[in-house]
């Protein structure tokens, strides 16, 4: 991860787990964002990820 926070977590506490670094053999992490969609969304609206708001991120949620 580069450090940056994406808007969307703005004003969010994140515990450390967040910025440790995953083990997907051990804990895969559980994804409830249709990424796929998303990362086409904000490249059609010219965003980067980590650009996009709490609300343009929930439009994809499963």
């Amino acid at each position: 991860m580069n450090g940056m926070k994406p808007k969307f977590l703005d004003g969010t506490t994140l515990n450390d787990f967040y910025y440790s670094n995953p083990n997907p053999y051990e804990n895969p992490p559980a994804c409830n964002i249709n990424l796929l969609e998303l990362s086409r969304y904000a490249k059609q609206a010219g965003k980067k990820l980590v650009e996009l708001t709490k609300e343009e991120v929930q439009k994809f949620a499963i």
